[in-house]
């Protein structure tokens, strides 16, 4: 009766022996992919913020000041603007029949849509 429980005993233990160590090569091999990422993570940030360093740089008003301008361009002065009431009366109609056309192809598409 001991040799039985003795042998039953050794390959239980055996078995989880080798459970635990099939067990701890998964944890070990999820550790380094979890590595892997952070990694890359930590790249990708420090990517993100060298591009918005330069995208800083390269928009900065001293340096845009300071880049040539082509012939005949100049920054917008006030008069330069213009309300929508003062725009030609054709234009107007153009514009407002251009958005009835859109509002009934929007329509037509939901009603499609049912």
């Amino acid at each position: 009766m001991i040799r039985w429980t003795t042998i039953v005993l050794l390959v239980l233990i055996s078995g989880l022996t080798g459970a635990l160590f099939l067990v701890k090569h998964q944890v070990q091999t999820l550790e380094q992919q979890v590595a892997h990422v952070e990694k890359s993570v930590k790249s990708y940030r420090n990517n993100v913020r060298i591009l918005q360093a330069e995208w800083t740089l390269l928009t900065s008003p001293q340096r845009l000041e300071r880049l040539p301008r082509p012939k005949g361009l100049a920054p917008l002065a006030g008069g330069q603007f213009r309300r929508f009431s003062d725009l030609p009366d054709t234009f107007v109609a153009q514009f407002a029949s251009t958005d009835e056309g859109r509002a009934s192809d929007k329509s037509a598409r939901a009603r499609k849509l049912q």
